[in-house]
């Protein structure tokens, strides 16, 4: 027992890219899919997704077909609905986009290790592994708090009365044990969802921040070659210019493997808002931890999607200002080259139209104060 508070007490403590690395692969090498392994667990997925069609979109339709009445009964089911879409979206990404994932890791752990060659730069290094660090565990936390300890009691103590009908065709559920099957199913879902989301959220979070962090380490040296020998150049330039095509393949990466999943998120987390702020204050109440979390999303995915965009810009602009006027002619040149790859926008999409950015969570919070407030008025 000492040896494993140990351990968590190192991981904790350790400022490290394999250490974060730990992190966001903690759940799913619980639940037996490491990001690292080929295997994909089908009954562990079999269980979860059917597991959520049957609670969610089941009960939702039970719901309409012989419980709901009005608009205010649809749209608070609505709400099941996204339970639903979160996992499934999440769950498709975890079994599909794997490989992808795994090439996205390993070039940003040969990025990484290139980025710690020069002794200059490993404090700035140092001090943003810890950043990402400790943000991948505050998404865990968050995900803890808001999810298991206040969403889950809350959906628990209300099964039969959640605006859906609570595991179709074991009425009634106040009998037993049709009560305790039910609340099985519910628990277990929550705890292999909760997992799932968080992973995904943690892994997303942390490879958006790592590739910010490396364009901002890029800069750094860049602009240092203003300070350096011209003997000493030549080497500084090749390495930079290496360094900045694998960033830039990364970005590539990032977009093939999260484009899909990022729209769909948007899209759902921008609806749930809508229907939240039109339905009554005491309804919305029980789904208040379902906005926090689509909120919290939504605004980490631009705000971490602006960050590679305006780290990508200032790069560009060190390029430009790094003295290559008082350097050789084939330094100038590969010069030239960086210049005119740093000049090509950097800027992740969704679902390949929508620019991951905050002028992306400003409009779209902008469109939902639109729509709520002439569906009120």
């Amino acid at each position: 027992m000492k040896d494993l508070m140990k351990q968590i007490k190192i991981k904790f403590e350790e400022n490290s890219f394999q250490n974060i690395v730990w992190w966001i692969n903690l759940f799913p090498r619980v639940f037996g899919f490491s990001y690292f392994t080929g295997k994909v667990v089908g009954p562990f997925w079999i269980f979860l997704l059917s597991c959520t069609f049957y609670l969610d979109f089941v009960g939702f339709v039970s719901f309409h077909m012989f419980h709901a009445d009005g608009i205010i009964d649809m749209l608070n089911s609505c709400f099941s609905i996204s339970l639903l879409v979160i996992i499934y979206n999440t769950g498709r990404w975890m079994i599909f986009e794997r490989n992808g994932l795994r090439k996205v890791l390993e070039l940003a752990k040969k990025n990484n290790n290139m980025a710690m060659q020069f002794e200059s730069t490993i404090p700035k290094h140092t001090s943003l592994i810890k950043s990402m660090k400790n943000l991948v565990i505050v998404c865990y936390f968050f995900h803890f708090i808001n999810d298991f300890i206040v969403f889950t009691p809350q959906r628990l103590s209300k099964i039969g009365d959640f605006s859906v009908t609570s595991c179709v065709g074991m009425e009634p559920l106040k009998n037993s044990p049709n009560r305790e099957i039910c609340t099985t199913f519910f628990i277990l879902q929550a705890i292999f969802g909760i997992g799932v989301t968080a992973s995904y959220d943690a892994t997303f979070l942390f490879i958006f921040a790592h590739t910010a962090a490396m364009f901002e380490i890029l800069q750094e040296e860049t602009m240092s070659l203003n300070d350096q020998e011209i003997t000493t150049v030549a080497g500084m330039i090749k390495n930079l210019v290496h360094r900045h095509s694998l960033i830039l393949h990364t970005v590539k990466e990032i977009q093939n493997i999260y484009s899909v999943t990022i729209g769909v998120s948007f899209g759902l987390e921008a609806i749930s808002m809508c229907i939240f702020f039109v339905l009554p204050l005491n309804l919305a109440f029980n789904f208040t931890p379902i906005i926090l979390h689509g909120f919290f999303v939504f605004f980490l995915y631009c705000y971490q999607g602006q960050k590679i965009t305006t780290a990508a810009e200032r790069f560009q602009t060190a390029v430009y200002f790094c003295g290559w006027e008082n350097f050789k002619i084939k330094e100038q040149k590969m010069v030239l080259i960086m210049l005119r790859q740093s000049q090509m926008p950097v800027v992740l999409k969704a679902g390949s139209l929508v620019p991951v950015c905050i002028y992306t969570f400003a409009s779209t919070l902008q469109s939902i104060y639109k729509f709520v407030t002439a569906f009120k008025t």
